[in-house]
């Protein structure tokens, strides 16, 4: 499955890149490409210091920087995308610098995970199960798992 999204944004790239060569020309598109590319790093670095620095600020307060951690990763990911040569990736990359596009995208990525985690209140212990399945305090450890080390000490 990873293969075939792999796949159609490798052909969605190639096409767009012949839309756009269609429009204005094979070296413009070309020369659009090579610049965001090459541009791409200097922009990272630049939205990077002043989430660094809100870093700092919070750091300096005493509070953990979860907010901030979590923008540098999407910057990470937005910065990846703009250096890999692709009109799309480009674009995509671009938008993922600006603060409120970061935001929107943290909160649905935060959405879905929290629907996908679920936590069960059972007895006086708290079970939670990333697939979504219903854990309970007398049902047996699945086999298999880590940690469970199958009733065998090694030694």
């Amino acid at each position: 499955m990873l293969f075939l999204g792999v796949l159609l944004c490798f052909a969605a790239e190639i096409a767009s890149f012949v839309v756009v060569a269609a429009e204005i020309g094979f070296l413009w598109a070309l020369a659009i490409l090579v610049v965001v590319s090459a541009l791409g790093p200097f922009i990272v670095r630049r939205v990077g210091v002043g989430v660094l620095a809100h870093t700092r600020e919070r750091l300096g307060r005493g509070e953990v920087p979860t907010r901030e951690l979590l923008d540098g990763l999407v910057i990470l990911i937005g910065g990846a995308l703009i250096c890999v040569p692709g009109f799309i990736g480009d674009a995509l990359g671009l938008l993922l610098m600006f603060g409120p596009v970061r935001q929107l995208v943290i909160w649905a990525a935060g959405h879905r995970l929290a629907r996908r985690v679920q936590a069960n209140r059972t007895g006086r212990r708290w079970a939670v199960n990333a697939r979504s399945r219903l854990m309970h305090d007398d049902a047996p450890p699945p086999t298999g798992s880590l940690g469970s080390g199958g009733g065998q000490s090694r030694g």
